[in-house]
């Protein structure tokens, strides 16, 4: 068979109509807008009456609304946006509806931003949220009487693994022996909710547990779970598949 050059065919493709793949879009990457009072900032003024802080409000919500605004906060004299936007030219172009910068309100300093550590700031004070709280508390203690104390009698703990749902907690009695096992197996076993979302009486969590393997080597898994909390007591928990987390590289001689 001919072989054509690379040229030839993809002149071919253009000239039959055949649509040539297009190289994927960057993707997006986190920037950070710090805002610091510009040269027109008017100190007799409140913030809220500086010259263009209606439409500065407004791009805000806009940013919100659309999904690129990913954090927000004052602290301090500064005001702080996280974007998550593909480069800064577009990171530019979205604030450009905001007139603050360019009448001197404020200045603005973007860069990019890199998280090392990732949470939520929604810190959740329902009384389903404090009894899940207690739950994790009390399981960092290992204390399984205490854990137990906050299941419900017939508490079930469900896994899901895709069409696949199994039972492997079956009533509190037969959850609070096993914890007596499994903190006595992983003696320094500790896990921690990365975030917390509530809808009714069931919390979404993601988890992470840590703790360290036999060879000494730390080991740590994430997961995602829902726990449905009533009338102060859990009294089912759903959870899917782990992941382990890479493991930390060795320290170099």
């Amino acid at each position: 068979m001919k072989r054509f050059p690379i040229l030839a065919l993809l002149s071919t493709l253009a000239a039959t109509g055949i649509a040539l793949a297009q190289p994927p879009p960057a993707p997006p990457r986190l920037y950070s807008v710090r805002f610091t009072a510009g040269p027109a900032w008017d100190a007799a003024k409140s913030p809220n009456d500086q010259t263009g802080m209606r439409e500065h409000s407004a791009n805000i919500a806009r940013l919100r609304r659309e999904g690129t605004l990913v954090h927000g906060a004052r602290f301090g004299e500064l005001g702080l946006l996280v974007l998550r936007l593909p480069d800064e030219p577009t990171v530019r172009k979205q604030l450009a509806p905001d007139p603050t910068t360019a009448n001197g309100v404020f200045k603005l300093q973007i860069d990019v931003f890199s998280p090392f550590a990732h949470g939520t700031t929604a810190y959740l004070v329902t009384p389903e949220a404090i009894t899940l709280r207690a739950y994790l508390d009390a399981g960092n203690r290992h204390e399984p009487d205490a854990v137990a104390a906050l299941l419900a009698p017939n508490v079930k703990w469900f896994s899901l693994d895709a069409d696949k749902l199994s039972v492997d907690g079956d009533g509190r009695e037969a959850l609070r022996k096993w914890l007596t096992g499994y903190y006595k197996s992983l003696p320094d076993v500790r896990s921690e909710f990365l975030s917390v979302e509530q809808t009714g009486a069931f919390l979404a969590v993601r988890e992470r547990a840590s703790w360290t393997a036999k060879d000494g080597t730390p080991r740590s898994q994430q997961a995602h779970g829902i726990y449905e909390v009533r009338d102060g007591l859990i009294a089912r928990a759903w959870y899917f598949p782990s992941a382990r987390d890479p493991a930390p590289n060795p320290p170099k001689n």
